[in-house]
């Protein structure tokens, strides 16, 4: 009888250490409008899955950014977004903020992969990610 407690809690215990953060990767990068950083600006990764999770950052004063999930967790599931940035009324970094950028309409797609995106360079005045 304690062989089968210790086996269940040891199964319980991988079970509960796999959860939650699987496959997450980590995801950071700057915001800038040519030169300038763009402060207090929201950086969004939608999924192409509708039923796929979502990421959010927000940049700092020197534009800086990392990925969280809504609950928090830091990183970002590898598949296919679009980027999209949004702006709180009192963002210092708002009047630089390309507005085709903003919701839906937004150009920019990334493949997150396995490996993650460090240093990735966000600049919102080309049409594109390179």
């Amino acid at each position: 009888m304690n062989r089968r407690l210790v086996c269940g809690c040891l199964a319980l215990a991988l079970v509960a250490g796999c959860s939650g953060s699987k496959g997450v990767v980590p995801v950071s990068g700057r915001l800038t409008s040519g030169d300038k950083p763009c402060e207090g600006v929201g950086v969004n990764l939608v999924a192409d899955d509708p039923m796929g999770q979502s990421f959010i950052g927000s940049t700092n004063a020197d534009g800086r950014f990392e990925m969280y999930s809504f609950h928090g967790k830091k990183g970002v599931l590898p598949g296919p977004y679009r980027v999209q940035i949004s702006i709180p009324l009192d963002a210092p970094g708002g009047g630089l903020v390309n507005q085709k950028l903003i919701g839906q309409q937004s150009p920019w797609r990334v493949s997150i992969t396995d490996k993650g995106l460090s240093e990735w360079n966000l600049d919102m005045t080309k049409e594109s990610l390179d």
